[in-house]
């Protein structure tokens, strides 16, 4: 493709994504997203952004975007759907396992912390707080799977470009490690504080943390991962990360 044709390209696509800024009706515009993405590189994907920039669109507005298109298109094909055929042992099906028990634990953490919320007093060794210990543990083994994906996954993938989506990725995790380092913190301090505003602090940081994970998990699963297949068609690169990942072990799984 010349430099023209990847210029006409990259304009169509800015076009297209402020046509799914100002459109209600985003079913009109899938056939058109169907047909773009098997067009489309992260270059084009670059030069339509600083495009949009240049017309006074925000960076963030822009990820929104550039994630919409990508999933727009992706969920069209069967590779959306990454258990439907990816075999048992690949490190993207164990990363989804983990994402399952993380939507486990956040339905867990919403729970304990309403009773919390409705508690007139409690102690170290109350139920409530004792599971509430238990979800914070787990949920921070997070770090390891979010070093995992920022280490060895996205360096990997990050060959292939699409800047604006790992920059929203990452982004997520920086804001994750934080809300949940908050509830490590909370639990600690627990004795060291009136029940009142340990109450009020922990339905703030369950009331950010979970739907923000939620989101980015999300994301990961219908997102990026389906792009990671269509762009790493590689079975030994597989194999290579799947081996680095067993050595690094996975979140949740080892005491």
């Amino acid at each position: 493709m010349n430099k023209h044709e990847n210029e006409s390209l990259a304009e169509e696509l800015a076009n297209f994504l402020l046509k799914l800024s100002e459109s209600k009706n985003k079913d009109s515009l899938q056939k058109e997203a169907n047909r773009l993405i098997r067009s489309v590189t992260p270059r084009d994907f670059t030069s339509a952004e600083n495009n949009l920039i240049r017309n006074g669109i925000t960076p963030e507005k822009i990820q929104q975007l550039s994630t919409s298109f990508i999933m727009m298109a992706l969920l069209e094909k069967e590779k959306s759907d990454l258990r439907s055929h990816l075999p048992d042992y690949h490190v993207l099906r164990k990363v989804m396992a983990e994402h399952d028990m993380l939507r486990c634990f956040l339905a867990d953490l919403e729970d304990v912390a309403e009773q919390i919320h409705q508690t007139a007093s409690l102690k170290p060794t109350s139920a409530e707080f004792m599971r509430l210990a238990h979800i914070v543990e787990h949920l921070n083994s997070l770090d390891e799977h979010i070093g995992r994906e920022d280490d060895v996954l996205f360096p990997v993938l990050r060959e292939h470009g699409w800047k604006s989506l790992f920059a929203q990725i990452e982004g997520e995790h920086a804001y994750i490690q934080m809300a949940v380092g908050d509830l490590v913190k909370l639990v600690l301090a627990f004795e060291k504080m009136p029940f009142g505003t340990f109450k009020n602090r922990l339905m703030s940081t369950v009331r950010y943390l979970c739907p923000l994970l939620r989101e980015h998990l999300f994301h990961e699963d219908r997102v990026l991962f389906p792009l990671a297949i269509s762009l790493v068609d590689s079975d030994t690169v597989w194999e290579r990360l799947r081996h680095i990942c067993n050595e690094i072990d996975y979140c949740g799984i080892h005491p």
